[in-house]
């Protein structure tokens, strides 16, 4: 999570937040605070950090980061099997809309999870991950100090590495399983992309 004076962005994995955290972390800029990259607290929802002590969301404008739900289940499968010491995850659940959660004690759930975890409704702003820079300065750069610099290339940290193939592998089967199984990230990706 990133905390600032007026705003919060809630890191749902897979979306760039390593990236925006460590752009965030190099401009240090007044007034906005930053989870440290190696805490599990950086993906904290606004709820869990209330239930944690005494500080409050208040009236500060949620973001978060938004991606294409079958680019983000194959990322998901793809970093589990890189950096999770998981080699064999199997993939077929996946086809069903389905990903590995360790959080959740080691079971496939639906990724429709993380926005519910993250209350994801009409008054979270996404930002669109293949649109970031832009996103970030025509909706998050007011928020912040006057005088900060606008975004530009940002970083790509934990990014797959490019030469891998970027083939869908989803069938139209899978397609509507994964549609099913996610109405929520499905309605939501509708709404941020169009299609």
């Amino acid at each position: 999570m990133i905390v600032g004076d007026t705003f919060i962005w809630l890191h749902l994995p897979k979306t760039g937040g390593t990236s925006i955290n460590r752009l965030f972390s190099e401009r240090a800029l007044p007034g906005v605070a930053v989870d440290p990259d190696h805490t599990p607290q950086k993906h904290d929802s606004v709820a869990l950090r209330e239930s944690r002590g005494n500080w409050r969301a208040s009236k500060r404008r949620r973001f978060i980061t938004a991606r294409r739900l079958e680019q983000w289940l194959i990322s998901d499968w793809q970093h589990k099997r890189r950096h999770m010491n998981l080699p064999d995850l199997d993939f077929e659940p996946v086809r069903s809309g389905l990903y590995y959660s360790q959080r959740l004690g080691g079971t496939w759930v639906a990724a429709d999870w993380w926005l519910h975890y993250f209350e994801v409704d009409e008054h979270v702003t996404a930002l669109r991950l293949e649109h970031l820079a832009t996103d970030l300065n025509s909706q998050l750069l007011p928020m912040l100090p006057a005088g900060t610099a606008p975004f530009s290339a940002l970083p790509r940290e934990n990014a797959k590495p490019s030469e891998q193939s970027s083939a869908n592998p989803f069938s139209a089967q899978d397609r509507q399983r994964i549609t099913a199984a996610n109405p929520r990230w499905s309605a939501w990706q509708q709404q941020v992309y169009g299609a």
